[in-house]
C-alpha cells in the first residue's frame, strides 16, 4: 500500500519561515500604505504624522551665552566680554582691530562686525525697529516662555511671551524612502520660497519637515522637526546689535525627551547661514524645559535695550 510521504521536520520549519516573513513584510508594508493615506489615497497631514509632541508651554533654560541672553550686553561684546577686556589668539583686544570680531563667538566678516560696533538703541527706537533681536533668529534666544500650539493641520504655531511674537511653520511632505535606485530627496533648504509677494518681515517665512523614525514592529515611533527660514528682515542675534542680514537662510532641529525624573525636555539647534556676513555657518544648541499650565505666560513688549 502506497503511503503519502510525510515531510521532514526541516522543510516545515523552512515553510513556517517563509510565512511568517510574508506576514512581517506584508505588515510592514500595509503599515507603510496606512501610513501615506493608503494606496491612492492623501497623505497624512503634518499633525496626524507627528512623531514627536511639541505643544503646550515650555520655558528657557539658558545656561549658554548667560549673559548675552539674560541682560543686554555692551556694545562690541561678541560673547567674550567687554571691548578691551580679552586679548584675542594674536593679542588683539576684543572690540578693536580691523575685525573687532576676532576672539569672539560669532564668525563675522570684518563689514558686519563695525556693524555691530556701530549698534545704537535710541536710533532702533526712533526707526520702530525695537524688535530686531525678537526675529526668528533673535526671539529663540530670549529668556521667553513660548506656547506651541497646531493652527492648523499642517501649520504648526510658536508664540513667545517676550516681544509677543509668533512663528508660523508650514510644512511640506514628509519623503518616503525609496528603493536604492530612487533618488535623493530634496534637501529642505531648496524649497524654502516663500509665496509670490510676501515680504520680509521678523519672523520671515518658515517651511518645516518631520523626520520620522520607528514605529513598525517593536521599534516605538520617534523623529525629530527641521524647519528651514527665510525671507527674515535685517536683525539682530543678541540685543547688543549683533547683526543678521535680509539673506539669512537660518536652519532649526527640535527633538524632545523625557527625562527619568518625568520633566520633558525640547532641544534646539540653529544653524545661521549668511553669505553678506559671516564666514561660515554657526550652530547654536539651547534648551527648554515644559510647563504644566500656562500660569507662567508674561506678555512683553518689544525692547531695544
Amino acid at each position: 500500500m502506497n503511503r503519502r510521504r510525510q515531510p521532514r521536520p526541516s522543510a516545515l520549519v523552512a515553510v513556517v519561515c517563509v510565512v511568517a516573513l510574508w506576514l512581517v513584510v506584508s505588515g510592514n508594508y500595509l503599515h507603510a500604505q496606512g501610513g501615506r493615506g493608503g494606496r491612492g489615497g492623501p497623505p497624512p497631514t503634518a499633525k496626524a504624522a507627528a512623531p514627536i509632541d511639541l505643544t503646550g508651554y515650555w520655558t528657557a533654560v539658558i545656561t549658554e551665552d548667560w549673559h548675552q541672553r539674560m541682560m543686554t550686553a555692551p556694545k562690541g561684546d561678541f560673547g567674550s566680554g567687554e571691548p578691551g577686556a580679552t586679548a584675542g589668539f594674536n593679542g588683539i583686544r576684543n572690540g578693536q582691530g580691523a575685525n573687532p570680531s576676532q576672539g569672539g563667538n560669532i564668525p563675522y566678516k570684518a563689514d558686519a562686525a563695525k556693524l555691530a560696533m556701530a549698534w545704537d538703541p535710541a536710533k532702533d527706537e526712533t526707526e520702530g525697529n525695537q524688535c530686531k533681536a525678537y526675529g526668528a533668529a533673535g526671539v529663540m534666544r530670549q529668556p521667553t516662555h513660548l506656547h506651541i500650539t497646531w493652527q492648523d493641520d499642517n501649520t504648526l504655531r510658536i508664540d513667545t511671551d517676550a516681544g509677543t511674537q509668533t512663528r508660523l511653520l508650514h510644512f511640506v511632505p514628509t519623503p518616503v524612502a525609496g528603493g536604492p535606485n530612487a533618488p535623493p530627496p530634496v534637501p529642505l533648504a531648496s524649497q524654502a520660497t516663500p509665496p509670490a509677494g510676501e515680504q520680509p518681515s521678523w519672523q520671515g517665512y518658515s517651511i518645516a519637515q518631520w523626520t520620522i523614525m520607528g514605529g513598525r514592529g517593536e521599534w516605538a515611533k520617534g523623529g525629530s522637526l527641521e524647519v528651514v527660514t527665510t525671507n527674515l528682515k535685517p536683525g539682530y542675534y543678541w540685543k547688543n546689535g549683533m547683526p543678521y542680514s535680509a539673506k539669512l537662510i537660518l536652519t532649526e532641529h527640535f527633538r524632545v525627551l523625557k527625562e527619568s525624573t518625568g520633566d520633558d525636555w525640547l532641544y534646539m539647534s540653529q544653524m545661521a547661514q549668511d553669505p553678506d556676513y559671516l564666514t561660515e555657518p554657526w550652530i547654536i544648541t539651547y534648551q527648554f524645559k515644559k510647563l504644566p499650565d500656562g500660569s507662567r505666560w508674561n506678555p512683553t513688549p518689544c525692547s531695544a535695550k
